[in-house]
């Protein structure tokens, strides 16, 4: 009986904690941008988002993926490939790594835009994955601003 008590009350604790309200997570801003290799194979680069966690209690984010477009150019996906944990009420930067075949590009653009060190307008499109033991949500990301290359 003292088992069923103790299993009902952790129960009842669990319930009434997790009732607390969910305050998505935001994209603060594309902290830095940089393409890291060039070449015929095609590009790797780094996009760094800073995300901000406004709940007080920290939680994970899950491997989740963006399209990228500088400039008017699709550069592929950005990926986080393995899971991070965000403390509760912090910011904190995340790199996503850039990886993409040229099948889309054209490199002689690439190279312009390499070469020229001119300021574009970086889109940063997906779902980001975040949750905290079996409690999962999907926070749509759609960001854009404008930012040189290289970061």
């Amino acid at each position: 009986m003292r088992k069923f008590c103790i299993l009902f009350c952790a129960f009842g604790f669990l319930l009434f904690n997790s009732c607390k309200e969910f305050k998505e997570v935001q994209v603060t801003g594309v902290k830095s941008f940089r393409l890291t290799k060039v070449s015929a194979n095609g590009i790797e680069g780094e996009v760094i988002l800073g995300i901000k966690n406004p709940n007080d209690y920290g939680f994970s984010i899950y491997p989740s993926e963006f399209d990228i477009t500088y400039s008017g150019m699709k550069m592929g996906k950005a990926r986080l490939y393995k899971k991070v944990h965000i403390e509760g009420n912090s910011e904190k930067a995340y790199v996503f790594k850039l990886k993409t075949d040229l099948k889309e590009l054209n490199l002689i653009e690439v190279m312009g835009m390499v070469s020229g060190g001119n300021i574009g307008k970086i889109e940063v499109k997906g779902t980001l994955k975040a949750g905290k033991f079996y409690l999962k949500k999907r926070v749509p990301v759609d960001f854009s601003e404008k930012i040189g290359l290289g970061g």
